[in-house]
């Protein structure tokens, strides 16, 4: 073989890689359908599709327990989580105690979401005290995190699920699909899901209140480390009708820290720079803010493509 002929193929080699490395699809995980979780990331893979000219093709599981250790395993690459979820999975607690997710990178916070109980708009009760005693979804066997979300909701209003009657379901949809069938009085979701919209049509709905108050606050945190009390404006979904305190924690971009570092940098990137885009992608992000994509998580860590581009801005010191 001539020289030339040797470094025609080696040119070549190199272009068939790179051509492999660009046109390589990237895996988003995503929560069932008709959930919250599956609309921010199938709206999050279609906007950096659409966007970036990037591959990604969405992949629905139960819930986080499911797909986050594929994340860790290098089997998925991304997904937007809850940051209980997250917190939760690196740190090693229930429900990943003893196999913590060693692999799981955070890469940006996109905003904060509001969760809450939910019960028929023709209910009297209109706080969390009020449902002593009545039945509410849990068990979330597909979504062991959630559980913890109730408790959360529950003690803030001075309650435990001691105080309750439980119908336990598999994953938080079932849960408003029994709900809606009348079979529990109260049910958890997030006020920005398919499903609280679909609630709201066939029975109407309204949200519990939370105290507003620190002591509240610290209540929520002992079961959700990540959680802040939220106050909702009427309007910003289905069943608010006037100010409603109620748990609220930031949804978090995750990836693998097998996922290339250029590539998680040009995400970042973009989404820092066309703020009003982010927003318009998906009503859950309605209040990104570029400066507050990169909250400090205690115990947590950054992809490293995330980090160095934070740094550079300013936004991480």
């Amino acid at each position: 073989m001539t020289f030339k002929t040797l470094a025609a193929a080696c040119v070549a080699a190199v272009l068939a890689t790179t051509s492999g490395a660009v046109a390589q699809s990237l895996g988003i995980g995503a929560g069932t359908q008709g959930s919250q979780n599956y609309a921010v990331n199938a709206a999050m893979a279609k906007f950096l599709t659409d966007e970036l000219g990037l591959d990604i093709r969405v992949q629905s599981y139960g819930g986080t327990g499911q797909s986050m250790p594929l994340i860790d395993g290098g089997r998925l690459d991304l997904q937007l989580v809850p940051s209980p979820d997250f917190s939760a999975a690196v740190l090693g607690q229930e429900p990943f105690e003893r196999r913590p997710l060693r692999n799981l990178r955070a890469v940006a916070s996109l905003s904060s979401s509001a969760y809450g109980l939910m019960v028929r708009k023709d209910s009297p009760h209109r706080s969390v005290a009020d449902v002593k005693g009545l039945t509410v979804t849990y068990g979330y066997t597909a979504q062991p995190t959630l559980r913890f979300q109730v408790d959360a909701l529950l003690a803030a209003g001075g309650l435990s699920i001691a105080d309750m009657r439980t119908n336990n379901v598999p994953s938080v949809p079932n849960g408003v699909d029994d709900f809606i069938a009348g079979n529990a009085d109260v049910a958890f979701f997030a006020l920005q899901g398919g499903k609280t919209r679909e609630a709201d049509a066939a029975v109407g709905i309204r949200w519990l209140a939370v105290p507003d108050t620190p002591e509240a606050d610290a209540a929520m945190k002992r079961f959700v480390p990540t959680s802040y009390v939220k106050v909702v404006q009427p309007g910003a979904a289905p069943g608010v009708a006037e100010p409603t305190p109620m748990m609220g924690y930031d949804y978090v971009l995750t990836a693998g820290a097998h996922v290339p570092d250029a590539v998680i940098t040009r995400i970042v990137t973009f989404l820092h720079d066309n703020p009003d885009k982010v927003r318009t992608s998906v009503r859950t992000f309605a209040e990104f803010e570029p400066a507050e994509m990169a909250p400090r998580f205690e115990g947590l860590t950054y992809h490293p493509g995330a980090e160095s581009y934070f740094r550079s801005i300013g936004l991480m010191k």
